[in-house]
């Protein structure tokens, strides 16, 4: 299990603007950045919020 974080699902504006970027760069790249996404439907995804701190905890040096 992750540590940190919560099970609460993030929208990609959220990330966005967690990461200081567009939500524009985050939907362009979001595969092949690794992103964890849980999808809701087949238009809604998201990113449960343990998943993306730890994903942003595995690229910080």
């Amino acid at each position: 299990m992750a540590r940190g974080g919560s099970n609460a699902l993030l929208s990609f504006e959220t990330i966005a603007e967690r990461m200081d970027v567009t939500k524009r760069t985050v939907l362009d790249n979001y595969r092949n950045w690794d992103i964890p996404i849980v999808r809701v439907s087949d238009r809604i995804l998201r990113v449960r919020e343990r998943d993306f701190e730890a994903w942003i905890d595995a690229r910080t040096e």
